[in-house]
């Protein structure tokens, strides 16, 4: 039936709608334009999905459209009250959901680069700069080591601002700007400016009148594929710092901005009557893009001394400054204390926080180690009520746009999980898979990711993330702060209809003091940076669940005959697969193989060949130091059908590595009177695949005066029995003894003897 079902889409794999470009790539507020989107995959029945503030309506494409697919026209009617910033822009179609775009909305006149849609027409230089009419925003584009030019003039004493506008509007250019005079002598310049990240911000006066040049290029003239940015120009005002950093939910609030080319501080309102977890900040009569506050759930303060779950303020307010926090604790306390300052891009603060003792001692300390802001867990002491925190810049620096919020919480260990895909299309009948990454944050141990409003018809596979320990990285001098990777796989159903949805991932964590459950962030869109250890262009701050959508059915599909896989430490596991694809589409290379929580001393392999290309297996291969935990595995292949491939998923195999055997024991304590008998009696599990037969069992670490005779458990036997005898004269009291055990005899596979950790057990002692 489901080959029958996918013959009838038989004129090609799917088509998912990618948006490469929009044009205009933005507007003034009241304006009505023709928006074009171009890329792929963009069927003239799509539907526009945007916070736009305006009406949109479809327009037929153009009849005489080469390659239809391509283009996609919407009349965007603005609203004229629409305010100065940037809006998501995608696109619905039956084939899925599409990439999200950046359209902008300011004040200014809008213009385009005339070489970005006619390279012959080049700006390359100051005899061929374009005419920038001031105010407004340039559109452009940068290809590889391209520099453009733009003339302009201006009156002595005159003020401009200009901006150039990269990664805020998602594009992976890292703009630079130079203001040059006729005679091309640098008058100003800028790379990466506060408040605006790796943009571009700067107002420039000029002393004499005259024609000038603006000079724009990468900062790093790499080639990028998104690399799109608007140079703005105007007379208006700009701040390039905020305090505070965050505010209470639902509380009347203010932030102060300040800087830039601010007179004097100004308060701005913020509106906190909102569930969003940032709300935006505009300075009124401002064209830049609005800064971010975050909304805060605890009580906000700006008090000297620390309390738990009660967020302070405070701002490094010059070079070399130490701030410093008094907090109460208790010996043996588990304390995470956590920075905010530059993620949001509103302060300059490369935090460098430190916990110290009574005595001035370091107790902990830790900067951001690649991250946006510091994290820190530290263990009060024994003798130690009082430890003080120290903030302060890395570097030293400080002033107005330091500014920081610092949290202290009663935690042994913490985690957070970001959700690498931005969306994911999952066709009927088919699999589709979701990248995450955990960051651990102290905490060490195992944990779930799922999708708790996952729709009916709809199945998750995966989200297994094994412990730290598990992964046996030894480069790695703390794996209690390392960040690792994990994968879900969406499957529907072959009778799930079209619909789209917003998923909510989340991961779970049990522990010793109780779960602990975080909700995963989204990137919104994802933008690749080509260069060596560059970071894509996110957007969380637009705050989407992740967007998702069920489609048609694809062409292929791939599956595991076996979705849950339990082998013993040193087994070998053929995992079978099987590729179904429709009349016409060819099966490109052999079927891949992925672990998506990487585990120590495990190997997968290719298996034998099927009976046909469509079928085969991997090897799962363990020995007895594979650590003994769960594990998901993907397996993907890829397929072809006119010239466009596509990667086929199946849905995820989850694969638990378990001991050999088990001990199991009668009871936890035991009590023998001295002198006197016990016998410390058990089972041997043996789980199904284990090669091993005989178990030898003995007694360690017992008391003085007290002894145990040894046991054999032949292969055919599950109880055990350790005599125990006390003597006279043996010490009255609970002792802490271990029960140790073997297997001499594994197998053909493996000869060596292989080990369980030792159980541990009470043995209590008694007088007669």
């Amino acid at each position: 039936m489901r080959i029958a079902v996918m013959l009838i889409f038989a004129g090609g794999l799917l088509a998912e709608p990618v948006i490469r470009d929009l044009a205009p790539r933005g507007a003034m507020p009241g304006q009505t334009i023709k928006l074009l989107l171009t890329g792929s995959g963009l069927e003239s029945g799509a539907q526009m999905i945007t916070t736009v503030p305006g009406a949109v309506s479809r327009l037929a494409p153009a009849a005489d459209l080469m390659r239809p697919g391509t283009e996609l026209p919407f009349l965007l009617e603005i609203r004229k009250d629409a305010p100065v910033g940037v809006y998501p822009v995608r696109v619905s179609t039956k084939d899925g959901l599409s990439n999200v775009v950046l359209f902008s909305i300011s004040g200014l006149e809008e213009q385009e680069e005339i070489e970005s849609k006619e390279p012959k027409q080049s700006n390359g230089g100051t005899e061929a700069a374009q005419a920038l009419r001031i105010p407004g925003v340039m559109n452009g584009t940068l290809t590889e080591a391209d520099i453009d030019f733009y003339k302009f003039t201006a009156q002595a004493g005159q003020k401009i601002v200009f901006e150039v506008e990269g990664a805020s509007i998602g594009s992976a250019i890292d703009p630079a700007l130079e203001i040059l005079d006729s005679a091309g002598k640098t008058v100003a310049k800028n790379d990466d400016a506060p408040g605006v990240g790796v943009d571009v911000r700067m107002e420039v006066s000029f002393a004499k009148a005259g024609a000038y040049f603006a000079r724009v290029h990468d900062s790093k003239y790499s080639n990028q594929r998104v690399n799109h940015y608007r140079l703005k120009a105007g007379s208006y005002p700009f701040a390039d710092a905020m305090y505070p950093l965050a505010v209470q939910r639902g509380k009347p609030a203010k932030v102060t901005l300040s800087g830039g080319n601010l007179p004097q501080q100004a308060e701005v309102e913020v509106n906190t009557n909102s569930e969003r977890r940032y709300a935006q900040v505009m300075l009124p009569g401002s064209q830049s893009l609005p800064m971010l506050v975050e909304l805060s759930d605890l009580e906000e303060s700006s008090a000297t001394e620390l309390k738990p779950e009660v967020a302070v303020n405070g701002r490094i307010s010059s070079p070399k400054k130490v701030d410093k926090y008094k907090l109460a604790v208790k010996p043996g306390e588990h304390w995470v204390l956590e920075v905010m300052a530059s993620k949001l891009g509103t302060s300059r603060l490369d935090a460098l926080l430190t916990v110290r003792d009574g005595e001035g001692k370091k107790l902990a300390s830790r900067d951001d180690l690649g991250g946006a802001d510091p994290v820190l867990p530290f263990e009060a002491p024994e003798g130690v009520k009082e430890v003080t925190v120290e903030l302060e810049d890395l570097l030293g620096r400080g002033g107005p746009d330091y500014g920081y919020r610092l949290v202290a919480r009663h935690a042994p260990a913490d985690f957070l999980v970001n959700v690498v895909t931005p969306y994911v299309n999952v066709p009927a009948g088919g699999t589709a898979k979701v990248d995450l990454q955990v960051q651990r944050r102290g905490y060490d141990g195992a944990l779930r990711l799922t999708i708790p409003n996952l729709p009916p018809g709809l199945h998750q596979s995966g989200g297994t993330v094994a412990t730290a320990a598990a992964q046996q990285r030894f480069d790695d001098p703390n794996p209690r702060f390392s960040a690792t990777r994990s994968t879900i796989t969406i499957t529907a159903d072959a009778d799930a209809l079209p619909q789209a949805m917003a998923l909510e991932v989340v991961g779970t964590a049990l522990t010793r003091n109780g779960k602990i459950v975080r909700k995963a962030e989204t990137p919104a869109m994802v933008v690749g940076v080509a260069g060596l250890r560059q970071k894509s262009v996110t957007a969380p701050w637009l705050e989407m669940q992740l967007p998702a959508a069920v489609t048609a059915p694809a062409l292929a599909r791939m599956s595991s005959p076996i979705p849950l896989v339990r082998i013993a430490q040193g087994v070998e596991f053929p995992l079978g697969y099987r590729v179904e694809r429709a009349q016409g589409v060819q099966l490109r290379g052999r079927p891949r193989n992925n672990i998506a929580t990487s585990l120590g001393n495990l190997r997968i392999l290719q298996g034998p060949p099927g009976k046909t290309p469509d079928s085969g297996s991997f090897l799962v291969s363990t020995n007895f130091e594979t650590p003994a935990e769960k594990f998901d595995m993907l397996l993907d292949a890829t397929v072809e059908m006119e010239g466009k491939t596509e990667t086929v998923t199946a849905p995820m195999v989850t694969i638990e590595v378990a001991l050999g055997y088990q001990l199991r024991l009668a009871a936890e304590q035991f009590a023998v009177k001295s002198p006197g008998k016990i016998e410390i009696a058990g089972t041997v599990y043996r789980e199904p695949t284990f090669e091993g037969g005989l178990v030898k069992i003995q007694a360690l670490d017992l008391p003085e005066a007290v002894s145990c005779a040894p046991a054999d458990v032949p292969a055919e036997q599950t109880r055990f029995s350790l005599s125990c005898e006390a003597k006279a004269g043996a010490e009255p009291g609970v002792y802490e003894i271990r029960i140790n055990s073997e297997a001499p005899e594994t197998g053909s596979k493996a000869k060596d003897t292989y080990k369980i950790p030792d159980y541990p057990v009470k043995i209590k002692v008694t007088a007669q």
